[in-house]
C-alpha cells in the first residue's frame, strides 16, 4: 500500500513509519534488525541525463554544490555507546557530525555530472557503515538522512498524480543532474571537459594551472581518467567540499492546503435525544417527618412481636 503525505504533520509520520516498519522490512542488515550489517535499502534506479543525437552531457561550468547535510535529521536517541554517566545528555546528536560528512558526498554525487543513481548510493552506504560501524543510532541517523534530505518542490508537486515510490526515490539524483548537466555537441565534448576543470581549479587549487592558466600535465590527466570523468569530478568536489560545497537551510513545506474544488463530506450523522426524565416529586418537611413517625412505628412493633 502507497502512502503519500500532504501536510506538515509528514515528517512525523515519515519518521513513524522509518521506526516502526523499516526494521521489520529488512532495511537494517542481520535478519531485520538494527544492529546487524547496518542501513542497507536497494538502490533507486534512475534514468541517466540524455541529450539529443550528436551531443553528449558534461558538467555545468558556474553549477554551485551544495548540500542540506544530515545534522538536522531530526531523530537522535541514546544507547549505550554514547552514554556519559558524567554528562547524561551529552550523547544527544554526536553521531550526526561524522555522519554528515556522508550526506554532503552524497550530494556531490547527486550534483556531478554523470554519476549514476547506484553510485551514489554504494558512496553514501559505503561512508556511512564506515562511520557508524554497527552503531543502531548512527544506523538510524543515515536513514532518516535519506527521507529528510530530498528537496521539497512545491512548485512541481501534482497533487492529483499517482503516487510512484519510484519517482520520489529518484528526485534529488534528478535535481541535481538536470542543475548541473548541459548538452555539447560531441566533437566539442573534450574541450569542454577540460574548460570545466580548469574552471575548478582556478576557484580551489590554482597551483595546477601553469602560467599561462592552463592545466598542468594534461596528457597525463586524460591518460588516468579518461572514460572516469565523472569519478574526477566526483573526487575533485569531494577533497574540496569544505570550499566547494554551499551547506543550506532546508526550506520548511507550506501546510497543506486543499484543492479549491474540493467538498467536505457531510456529516448526517445526529444523536439521539435523550428520554426525558419523569418529574420529581417534592417532599415538605412535614412529609418525612410523618414518614420517620411511620417508620419508627412498625419497628417498635416488630420488636414487641419478637
Amino acid at each position: 500500500m502507497a502512502l503519500r503525505f500532504h501536510d506538515s504533520k509528514s515528517t512525523l509520520q515519515l519518521i513513524f513509519l522509518a521506526v516502526v516498519l523499516s526494521p521489520a522490512s529488512g532495511n537494517f542488515g542481520g535478519g531485520g534488525g538494527f544492529g546487524g550489517g547496518g542501513y542497507t535499502p536497494p538502490a533507486p534506479i534512475c534514468p541517466a541525463f540524455k541529450c539529443s543525437a550528436g551531443e553528449k552531457p558534461v558538467g555545468k561550468v558556474d553549477h554551485q554544490l551544495w548540500s542540506y547535510g544530515c545534522k538536522d535529521s531530526g531523530m537522535s536517541f541514546l544507547n549505550a555507546a554514547s552514554f556519559d554517566p558524567n554528562n547524561p545528555l551529552g550523547g544527544m546528536g554526536k553521531q550526526n557530525a561524522p555522519l554528515d560528512k556522508c550526506c554532503v558526498e552524497r550530494d556531490i554525487c547527486k550534483q556531478t555530472c554523470g554519476m549514476t543513481s547506484q553510485a551514489c548510493h554504494d558512496t553514501f552506504q559505503k561512508c556511512q557503515k564506515k562511520v557508524c560501524k554497527g552503531d543502531q543510532n548512527c544506523d538510524l541517523q543515515a536513514m532518516m538522512s535519506e527521507i529528510m534530505s530530498e528537496p521539497y518542490e512545491p512548485e512541481e508537486e501534482d497533487k492529483d498524480a499517482k503516487y510512484d515510490p519510484d519517482k520520489v526515490k529518484c528526485r534529488g539524483y534528478n535535481k541535481g543532474q538536470n542543475a548541473s548537466c548541459t548538452c555539447v555537441p560531441t566533437d566539442e565534448w573534450q574541450s569542454a571537459t577540460e574548460g570545466k576543470l580548469k574552471s575548478f581549479y582556478k576557484k580551489f587549487n590554482p597551483e595546477k594551472l601553469d602560467s599561462d592558466g592552463e592545466i598542468k600535465d594534461l596528457a597525463d590527466v586524460w591518460k588516468k581518467w579518461k572514460g572516469k570523468e565523472p569519478d574526477m569530478f566526483m573526487a575533485l568536489a569531494t577533497k574540496y567540499k569544505a570550499k566547494a560545497v554551499e551547506i543550506r537551510v532546508k526550506p520548511t513545506p507550506a501546510p497543506y492546503k486543499p484543492p479549491k474544488d474540493y467538498k467536505p463530506p457531510k456529516d448526517d450523522f445526529k444523536a439521539p435525544t435523550p428520554p426525558t426524565p419523569p418529574p420529581r416529586r417534592s417532599r415538605s418537611y412535614d412529609d418525612e417527618e410523618t414518614s420517620y413517625k411511620a417508620s419508627s412505628k412498625v419497628e417498635d412493633e416488630e420488636v414487641v412481636e419478637l
